[in-house]
């Protein structure tokens, strides 16, 4: 199924479900990506893949008075939550790809937070992105680094390889949380849409995992670790037992980082600024 299928499906449904648990283990990178857009009042925004809404909100409050937000998802039951948190009648949602959507007028602004790397035609995507941008508008685009620099991410795979053994070989650059992790592939992307002056700033980031009331912050972690990314993809078609087994290699693999009750795992992102 291709990616954007599964984000109006089944994965954007999985995201809603744990929406608190995920609003705060993004908080970090959301804060600095905010931080790097800037946003001032009267200013027009678009929030590509805006998900449940928490970057809308945090930039709507920013541009008002005068500005406003438009906030792009391709899921229907994230874009709920984020309709009813939203509060702020300078937030306008649109709900389907934005490689296809007319976003409106000429916008300051392009930012989003995890929601680029996604595009089947990403180069297509980002032209018609910036033709809903004012010349010389400024685009602030957070994505992974490596994963291999992302225990969050690596240290779960690893466990899950352990029993179930690698996984299968994606294209290189196929659509994923990890597609735009090496520098040179955005960059390419961004040029051949028409965008200049880029340049990537790099942070290290905390992020706090889990959900549930389990008293074990481990637990809590693996509660949402086998339900969301790319080991729980893995295990969708799963068997009781091989859940169970992979949940046991979790639990050695993540005992370590726990830290103030939490299961607290490093993380690097990268913020890419352009200019349309």
């Amino acid at each position: 199924m291709a990616e954007a299928e599964e984000w109006a499906g089944r994965m954007g449904l999985e995201w809603a479900r744990h929406v608190q648990a995920l609003d705060r283990q993004l908080a970090p990178a959301g804060a600095l990506a905010v931080a790097a857009l800037d946003p001032k009042p009267g200013e027009r925004v678009i929030d590509l893949g805006c998900g449940a809404g928490a970057m809308a909100q945090a930039i709507a409050a920013a541009v008002v008075p005068g500005g406003s937000v438009t906030a792009v998802d391709i899921s229907p039951d994230l874009l709920d939550i984020a309709r009813a948190r939203a509060g702020m009648g300078c937030v306008r949602f649109h709900e389907g790809d934005a490689a296809r959507l007319d976003l409106g007028e000429p916008h300051d602004a392009l930012f989003s937070r995890f929601g680029c790397m996604f595009f089947d035609d990403p180069t297509a995507a980002f032209t018609r992105l910036r033709r809903a941008l004012k010349p010389g508008a400024r685009a602030v685009l957070t994505v992974w680094a490596e994963m291999a620099r992302n225990p969050w991410a690596r240290i779960p795979a690893e466990a899950g390889q352990r029993v179930l053994g690698p996984a299968e070989a994606k294209p290189a650059y196929s659509p994923g949380p990890f597609a735009w992790a090496e520098p040179a592939y955005p960059r390419a992307i961004l040029e051949a849409a028409g965008f200049r002056d880029i340049g990537f700033d790099e942070y290290a980031i905390e992020l706090v995992i889990g959900d549930g009331t389990d008293p074990d912050p481990v637990e809590r972690g693996i509660a949402l670790v086998l339900r969301i990314g790319p080991l729980a993809r893995r295990l969708r078609a799963a068997d009781h037992d091989t859940r169970a087994r992979v949940a046991a290699e979790l639990r050695t693999a993540l005992a370590p980082h726990v830290r103030d009750g939490w299961l607290r795992m490093e993380g690097v992102i990268r913020i890419i600024r352009a200019r349309s």
